[in-house]
C-alpha cells in the first residue's frame, strides 16, 4: 500500500459518505467568521478544502473561497462541488512565503478542518505549516483550525475495525500506532464500476501534535490562539482539538 492521500475512488467516498464533520464544522465556522467582521466578499483560504464541501457553504455566504489540498482528485471534485471556489493542488509546508508564487495565499481568515496538518510527516513539518498558515493570516484575521493529539490517537488505538456497506460502495478501516505519535488507518475501498467491483487500497499516517507548541508557534508568527472546544456548536471527538486566533490589525 503506498500513502498517497485520497486517490479518486477513496476521495469519492468520502464526498458521498462521510461529510458530517465538515458541515458540522461549517455550522460554527460561519458565525465565528461573522463575529470576527468578516463580510461578504472576504478571503477565506480553506487548507485541506478536500471535496469543496465546506468551500460550498463558505461560497453561499457569499465569502471568496481559495481552496488547497495535496489530492488532486479531491480537488477535481471540489471544483465541480463548490464551483464559486478558486482551488489548487498544493502540498504543505509549501517552503515559501505567503503570497508568492508556490506559497499560500493571504487571506482575511485561514480555516482547516479534519486534522490536515497531522497527515504531514513529521513534527517538523507540522510546525513549518502551522508557521506558514498563521502567515498567510491577513492583519486583523481569523485563523480557525484542528489537531489531532496524542489523546485522539490513544482513543483508537484500541479501536475495532470499521465496515460500512452502501450499495455503489464498501469502506473498511482499521487503525493501529506502528511508532509513538503515530496514528495509522488501513483503507480499503471496493467501489461499483457496471457489473464489476473495483478496490484501492491506501494508508493514512497521522502525526500527533500538542495544543502547547502549536500554540507556541502560531504566536512566534504573529497569532494568539486559544483552544476551544469546537469551531461553534458541534463537539469533535475527545483529543481533536481546535485552535482559534487573530493576527493583531495593522497599526497606522
Amino acid at each position: 500500500m503506498t500513502n498517497v492521500p485520497y486517490r479518486p475512488d477513496l476521495a469519492w467516498v468520502h464526498h458521498v459518505g462521510y461529510g458530517d464533520l465538515a458541515r458540522r464544522a461549517a455550522a460554527g465556522l460561519l458565525p465565528l467568521l461573522r463575529t470576527a467582521g468578516l463580510g461578504p466578499g472576504a478571503r477565506v483560504l480553506d487548507v485541506g478544502c478536500g471535496s469543496g464541501l465546506l468551500a460550498r457553504r463558505l461560497c453561499d455566504a457569499s465569502f471568496a473561497v481559495v481552496g488547497v489540498d495535496a489530492s488532486a482528485a479531491m480537488i477535481g471534485l471540489a471544483r465541480e462541488h463548490a464551483p464559486g471556489g478558486r482551488f489548487e493542488v498544493l502540498a504543505l509546508p509549501t517552503g515559501r512565503p505567503a503570497g508568492a508564487p508556490g506559497g499560500l495565499p493571504d487571506a482575511d481568515a485561514v480555516v482547516s478542518t479534519g486534522h490536515v496538518l497531522n497527515y504531514l510527516e513529521t513534527p517538523e513539518a507540522i510546525a513549518s505549516a502551522l508557521g506558514e498558515l498563521a502567515t498567510a493570516v491577513r492583519p486583523g484575521g481569523l485563523l480557525a483550525i484542528d489537531l489531532m493529539t496524542e489523546r485522539f490517537a490513544r482513543r483508537h488505538e484500541a479501536c475495532a475495525p470499521h465496515v460500512r456497506v452502501e450499495e455503489a460502495w464498501v469502506v473498511v478501516t482499521r487503525d493501529s500506532r506502528p511508532t509513538p505519535r503515530v496514528l495509522a488507518r488501513d483503507i480499503i475501498v471496493f467501489r461499483r464500476d457496471g457489473t464489476d467491483w473495483r478496490r484501492s487500497d491506501e494508508q493514512h499516517r497521522n502525526v500527533t501534535f500538542e495544543v502547547g507548541p502549536a500554540r507556541e508557534i502560531l504566536r512566534a508568527h504573529g497569532v494568539e490562539a486559544e483552544e476551544r472546544e469546537g469551531f461553534g456548536g458541534e463537539r469533535p471527538p475527545e483529543g481533536l482539538v481546535v485552535l482559534v486566533g487573530r493576527r493583531a490589525a495593522r497599526r497606522d
